[in-house]
């Protein structure tokens, strides 16, 4: 019991720190993300005509930015060395395509590597997970740069297997 009490101390202790090392949690529209040092919020890019689904919050390392796409996932400028975190959100499981998932983030544990092809309109490596929490179905996707370290991608993934619901 001792050591069990002990672990869970000294791993509180390390979350702690690396969110007190300049990370934090960031949100928008509902939804939150926790990042590391680096990681800042980058502007939605438009979604032109497409209402459902909605890009409820964009995280990325620096240089990424909003660009011109027919592709809503994809509608991010990604420096070689770099990583962004896209979630978007549908209005119901219907819009969503109809099909159920399971409640909860037990997808989000299969967030742990990026692969190639990954989206519509990005050449690049990815990965997505698809979530219902609160009834609402979301999509979290992880766009990496060619050139981004297995550091950066570890990153990227682990700040899209952070993602909640905002308190």
């Amino acid at each position: 019991m001792r050591r069990m009490v002990a672990s869970l101390l000294g791993l509180m202790l390390v979350l702690v720190g690396c969110v007190g090392a300049g990370g934090g949690v960031i949100s928008s529209h509902g939804v939150r993300v926790t990042v590391p040092t680096g990681w800042q919020a980058v502007r939605a890019a438009s979604g032109g005509p497409v209402t459902d689904p909605r890009t409820l919050l964009v995280v990325g390392t620096a240089g990424v930015r909003a660009k011109a796409s027919r592709c809503p996932i994809a509608a991010y400028r990604i420096p070689a060395e770099a990583a962004v975190v896209v979630v978007v959100g549908w209005t119901s499981i219907a819009a969503a395509g109809g099909v159920a998932a399971t409640p909860g983030r037990a997808p989000l544990k299969e967030l742990v590597a990026v692969h190639r092809p990954s989206f519509e309109c990005f050449a690049g490596r990815g990965a997505a997970a698809d979530v219902l929490l609160g009834g609402n179905p979301y999509q979290v996707n992880v766009l990496v740069g060619d050139r981004a370290s297995e550091q950066r991608v570890g990153q990227a993934l682990a700040v899209a297997r952070s993602f909640d619901r905002a308190r």
